[in-house]
């Protein structure tokens, strides 16, 4: 077993042990490393002037990195174990500065410049991975890869217009710059096996497999963590620092998306991003819904089982598993269990989970030939922000009947509720504007939301019975043109 986590920034390997292990990324960067081109403003990932480009061990392309951008302000040095680390510093070219940072400064895309080398490394991200996908990177797909970056003072057009005058004939890639295969010999090694690292107020455990994962848990109380955006977040703005982290990161059947023959399972390390970018063809909705979840940065950490077990009654992807059949798959001391997931939540922040267990993914069925999915989600903002009521349906219309339907409202109550009269109210109904208008009378009264900061009681009320009548209005003009 080894004692310290293992990474690389900007080609150099480092040990971490001790303190420096539970530090967030950007502390580290800026207080032992003395690279300061990494900001930090918010502290909590919504700003992105802290954003830095991570390659993952656990994650490669034939055979090289999958260069991603993250924000270093909630990400934990331990949960970086097996990572190449690459600052706005290990961008340049030699002494000279790369065509990404020449492009800044040819746009004047920078006043004060404290946003800035956020700026860069996301567009260098972005460039990245269009090149890596083959794919040209238009106006649209810049500002998508600056959607998690804010800037005060220059302002976004001269930021963008750097963007698109990047000469990608000068841009050299991170995969040409560094030395992958160096970098791989090491981490792969050290990743073969198991991490402890532990101070006098902190530890934190880092299995290789499940069965170690397990031992662990038997033997200790521990926070689970697999992403940790939450945990970033809480950290930096409570000052939770939890004594015993167990981290699921380095353990392979996590970091994986299985497709089976009628089934798809997710690990729980696998992000947001991953989903998005390799479940389109069996969930497109709820693929696009992710797309608008949050940024880049964010969806490169944060995970889809971080989501399910943080039980929040406005969690974005719980209703879509509610109705899509899903299962939580357990794992513990007496073996793996599964849980479907509208029996997982028994009330406010509580689990039909033992504490000698972990969640291992997720098993989500896939859609009957006939089966369609719908989902809404209702914010202040169109991206990137809080929901305020979220409404989900599977459902098989046949011959202008509705032959099945299975409904999930979040935002309404201590938990994501099935509305279970409502469904009863439209199953083998004609789909009428009449037989809606009078679910949706069900579906008010069904609702037992509270008032909040985000919007009354009542509010929450209208628009669940809205989304139902949206729903209606919106499939009823397909199946008049003739739409599947």
């Amino acid at each position: 077993m080894r004692d310290y986590i293992s990474v690389f920034i900007n080609g150099e390997p480092r040990r971490i042990s001790g303190n420096e292990a539970f530090m967030t990324l950007s502390d580290y960067l800026r207080y032992e490393r003395g690279l300061v081109g990494t900001k930090v403003v918010c502290s909590e990932g919504d700003c992105g002037a802290c954003t830095v480009i991570i390659g993952n061990s656990h994650k490669l392309k034939n055979g090289e990195f999958d260069y991603v951008p993250v924000n270093s302000c909630i990400s934990f040095m331990h949960i970086l174990d097996g990572c190449h680390i690459i600052t706005v510093e290990g961008l340049k070219n030699d002494e000279e500065l790369s065509e990404v940072q020449e492009s800044m400064v040819r746009n004047h895309g920078a006043q004060c410049g404290f946003c800035t080398p956020g700026f860069v490394c996301a567009m260098n991200a972005g460039i990245e991975s269009s090149l890596r996908d083959g794919k040209e990177m238009n106006e649209q797909k810049m500002k998508n890869s600056l959607t998690g970056n804010l800037c005060r003072c220059t302002g976004y057009k001269s930021i963008i217009e750097a963007g698109l005058d990047i000469d990608l004939k000068k841009f050299v890639p991170l995969t040409e710059k560094f030395d992958t295969k160096k970098i791989l010999s090491t981490l792969t090694h050290d990743m073969s096996v198991d991490a402890y690292v532990k101070t006098d107020t902190n530890e934190v455990f880092l299995p290789t497999t499940l069965q170690s994962a397990v031992a662990t848990l038997k033997e200790k109380k521990v926070t689970l963590v697999s992403g940790a955006s939450d945990l970033g977040v809480l950290y930096n703005k409570r000052g939770l620092d939890p004594e015993s982290i167990l981290g699921l990161h380095n353990i392979k059947e996590m970091t994986e998306i299985k497709k089976n023959k009628d089934s798809v399972f997710i690990g729980a390390r696998v992000n947001l991003h991953q989903i998005e970018e390799e479940l389109r063809d069996e969930f497109y909705e709820f693929t696009h819904m992710i797309h608008i979840f949050a940024s880049p940065q964010i969806k490169n950490r944060a995970t889809l089982i971080g989501n399910v077990a943080n039980a929040s009654p406005i969690g974005d992807s719980i209703p879509f598993l509610m109705v899509a059949g899903a299962s939580v798959v357990l794992m513990g001391t007496n073996g793996e269990r599964e849980v479907e997931i509208n029996s997982f939540y028994l009330g406010y922040k509580k689990l039909d989970m033992k504490e000698d267990e972990f969640i291992k993914g997720v098993k989500i069925p896939l859609l009957k030939k006939d089966e369609k999915i719908k989902l809404y989600k209702t914010s202040n903002r169109k991206d990137m922000d809080i929901s305020i009521v979220t409404f989900a349906s599977k459902y098989t219309v046949e011959k202008d009947v509705l032959k099945d339907i299975s409904i999930a409202v979040g935002g309404v109550g201590p938990v994501v509720m099935r509305a279970k009269n409502t469904e009863s109210e439209l199953i083998g109904q004609q789909f009428d504007k009449a037989i809606f208008d009078k679910a949706a009378a069900v579906l008010k009264s069904e609702v037992t939301p509270i008032d909040d900061v985000r919007g009354s009681a009542n509010f929450r009320r209208i628009l669940s019975k809205n989304l139902l009548l949206k729903f209606y209005a919106e499939e009823s003009l397909n199946i008049s043109r003739g739409v599947n």
